[in-house]
């Protein structure tokens, strides 16, 4: 009987999940035990970090020697490791790298504590059989455990700018919702390189999201980027969110340098 390894050859106890290369996209594989037991408050936790994960890591899918992208397991030493496709680290930036890190491994903890809970239902005789077929998460459910995220790691951001001394100069110029073309608004988003928006319109849907990323000597580099869908890139509706979306990226842009003019 051959032994379980991971995507760096080290010997598994337990898998817990991969991300594997799908077509043009990423699919997010979990260990099937696990998700038969799943409880409906864990997996509400579980899908938006695997969204974020899977944003993540389908930036880079061109680059995996392996269709296997990312995976996360228990070792025969019972430590967790979670392991990227060989080389594919180098690729990362350390930001961008670690937080993804840190999500597999709330992750991780998140399906540990699926077999630890369902492990003493059966010990103290509760144990409830799950049902034949548990309802997929929506995915409005989704996109508000990506923005509780956001905004976390929102507030996360301003205790560290506190206690590194740091203030806001003052006279800095916020954007207001009229500020934008009409219908449209932002949310806060998730993303694994920094602070992130979303933006949407009360008719055509989801335009992109503006991700607002740290560099050093303390420049911030702006990438916004269309949301694709599966309409097609040539289609009319396309047209009008790209239309649409360079003139919300427009009015940031032209609030970044009003504000830190060079």
């Amino acid at each position: 009987m051959n032994s379980l390894t991971n995507v760096a050859g080290n010997t598994v106890a337990l898998f817990l999940f991969r991300f594997e290369r799908h077509g043009n996209g990423v699919s997010f594989v979990v260990n099937e035990a696990i998700a038969a037991d799943m409880y409906p408050d864990v997996d509400e936790q579980l899908k938006p970090l695997a969204h974020a994960c899977g944003e993540t890591l389908a930036r880079y899918r061109q680059l995996s020697v392996s269709d296997t992208i990312m995976d996360g397991n228990i070792l025969t030493t019972g430590e967790f490791e979670v392991m990227l496709s060989q080389g594919l680290g180098s690729h990362f930036a350390d930001e961008e790298k670690q937080q993804l890190f840190q999500d597999a491994k709330r992750m991780a903890d998140l399906l540990t504590t699926v077999m630890v809970r369902k492990t003493h239902e059966l010990k103290s005789g509760k144990h409830q059989p799950p049902p034949s077929k548990r309802a997929s998460q929506s995915q409005k459910s989704i996109q508000q455990g990506l923005e509780a995220l956001g905004e976390a790691k929102r507030r996360q951001a301003e205790v560290q700018w506190l206690a590194e001394g740091q203030q806001l100069r003052p006279g800095l110029q916020q954007l207001r919702p009229e500020d934008f073309p009409p219908g449209v608004r932002a949310i806060r988003g998730y993303d694994h390189r920094g602070q992130c928006y979303l933006f949407e319109h009360t008719t055509l849907g989801e335009l992109g999201k503006i991700v607002l990323i740290k560099l050093r000597e303390g420049k911030m580099l702006i990438q916004a980027e269309l949301y694709q869908g599966e309409e097609n890139a040539e289609a009319p509706i396309m047209q009008q969110k790209k239309d649409l979306f360079e003139k919300v990226v427009e009015t940031i842009n032209t609030c970044f340098k009003e504000n830190f003019p060079d």
